[in-house]
């Protein structure tokens, strides 16, 4: 990349990263609610009960807590832990997916590892502790917790399919008094992570929200209050995994502050169920890592919490074209160079266009300080003499602007890509380099960028005063300790796009150098 590309990526990166920071606002199919003989009733004939919020503390006072008894079901992709007194999920650890963060070193990613409460539960009005049963239908795990109180019976229902990070979940409330009754619900996630996520300064990690027409987020501690009607989600993501609820179930979703932390709240207050009747629900609860294609498969837009940055519409294709070559050669780095070679290739025209203009402006620059020197009084004179020059020797001051232009969301696009794509996560390439997602331990590959900047900028033309080219040769170092903790997949792109152009530079050069002779 020559040095005004530099340049303006590197103001560009200074405008996104202060957005970021101080301005970023903070499939299984959905089945149809249904019901029995639910009928209209006057609002004055229906008795309205209070949620209770369960968790390990409110336990104690029913259940000594050494008594409340975990169930933990384990397949290929999750290892769940239920608690048998809410019937909510404690921990939810993602099978094959460790942090680096890890002290254990062998430690899954899990959701709410502290234990200090469940991470998700849907809560109703019945505080009572409930039966539990276990079952295996068909390889998938069925847990059914059943709360009664006098005329009151609710369900809940967690089917875990091994081949799938998607539960299906379902509540059923049976009324078998004569009275119509109001049964709120609220299914609670959160607060916060866990202990073995890995943190990123530049990717939004928190709370979010979700229907048809809009997006809403909070940071952990963002302690703000934010509601959407309709939600198809609502959750906790990371940078690359996501805890989420869905379902058509829920008439309202809310982000708001619980101890300094935000809390998901996916509600239901206008559940009223007659007398003798039962009313069912079905809905979803997503635990595992955000593969793209995967959060789409399941048509509720999961696929939202990644991402992808302003040029999406770039990032997206790039994502399922380094995806694909990957597949091919089988290694995510040599995925990444054929992938840049490809984005190369495809501003070649471009890029002759741009450095043709870089040496023409070079070539005329003597005559343009001798017209300076000559008409320094006289600025009007000066620019008109000026554009003649150009026009004598054909040169478009401009014509250069516009690779750039065109580079700049491809650089970005190209950027969260490799930035967010857990695919690279873990994904080695050769040697050393074990994971693309994280930085390189041995800071070698950016040690090579720099150098190959160095290289780049000395072979690029330039008209700049003496000035600015002590500012250019202070651009590689700058750019070296910028990429010293990116990751190291990052690296690899930047560095196969430095070498590219300089060969392009180089060959460039050279015919330029052969048409001057002939």
């Amino acid at each position: 990349m020559d040095i005004k590309t530099v340049l303006a990526i590197v103001i560009s990166i200074g405008i996104m990263v202060v957005w970021q920071v101080f301005f970023i606002p903070d499939a299984p199919q959905i089945v149809k609610t249904t019901s029995d003989n639910i009928t209209q009733v006057d609002n004055s004939e229906v008795s309205t009960l209070t949620v209770t919020e369960l968790n390990s503390t409110t336990a104690t006072s029913v259940v000594p807590v050494e008594k409340i008894e975990e169930i933990v079901i384990t397949n290929d992709k999750l290892i769940l832990t239920f608690n048998s007194f809410t019937g909510g999920i404690r921990y939810a650890s993602i099978k094959g997916w460790e942090d680096e963060s890890s002290v254990e070193g062998n430690s899954y990613v899990t959701f709410n590892k502290d234990g200090k409460s469940d991470y998700f539960n849907l809560l109703t009005p019945l505080s009572v502790k409930p039966t539990v049963e276990h079952n295996t239908v068909d390889g998938i795990d069925v847990v059914t917790f059943t709360f009664k109180e006098n005329n009151l019976t609710i369900k809940k229902e967690y089917r875990i399919d091994p081949t799938t990070y998607m539960l299906s979940t379902s509540v059923t409330v049976i009324n078998d008094g004569t009275g119509a009754l109001n049964v709120p619900m609220v299914a609670k996630i959160g607060p916060r992570l866990g202990n073995d996520f890995e943190e990123s300064k530049y990717i939004f990690e928190g709370a979010m929200i979700h229907n048809l027409e809009d997006t809403k987020k909070a940071k952990i501690d963002a302690d703000k209050t934010i509601t959407l009607p309709t939600p198809l989600w609502g959750g906790y993501t990371s940078k690359y995994f996501l805890f989420a609820t869905s379902g058509s179930f829920f008439t309202t979703a809310t982000i708001a502050p619980v101890n300094g932390y935000e809390v998901v709240s996916l509600e239901k207050n206008d559940l009223v169920v007659n007398g003798n009747s039962t009313f069912s629900a079905d809905y979803n609860i997503f635990i595992g890592p955000k593969i793209y294609k995967d959060l789409k498969s399941y048509n509720v837009g999961l696929q939202e919490s990644i991402d992808f940055g302003w040029f999406y519409f770039l990032a997206i294709p790039m994502l399922h074209l380094l995806i694909f070559i990957a597949g091919i050669v089988k290694n995510y780095g040599l995925a990444i160079i054929v992938l840049t070679i490809i984005v190369r290739l495809i501003m070649l025209p471009l890029t002759i266009k741009q450095f043709k203009s870089m040496d023409g402006m070079k070539r005329i620059q003597p005559e343009i300080m001798k017209l300076r020197e000559k008409f320094k009084g006289d600025p009007q004179r000066l620019n008109a003499e000026t554009m003649e020059l150009y026009k004598k020797h054909k040169v478009n001051p401009f014509s250069g602007c516009l690779p750039i232009v065109v580079q700049i969301p491809i650089f970005f696009a190209l950027y969260k890509t490799l930035l967010v794509s857990v695919e690279l996560k873990g994904a080695p390439f050769i040697g050393y380099i074990v994971d693309l997602s994280a930085k390189d331990p041995y800071y070698i590959t950016p040690v090579i960028m720099g150098i190959s900047m160095f290289i780049q900028q000395w072979l690029t033309p330039s008209t700049a005063d003496p000035v600015q080219k002590k500012i250019f040769m202070a651009m590689p170092v700058v750019f070296t300790f910028l990429f010293l903790n990116f990751p190291s997949g990052l690296v690899l792109y930047w560095l196969t796009s430095n070498i590219l152009s300089i060969t392009q530079q180089l060959i460039i050069t050279k015919r330029s150098a052969k048409r001057e002779l002939t």
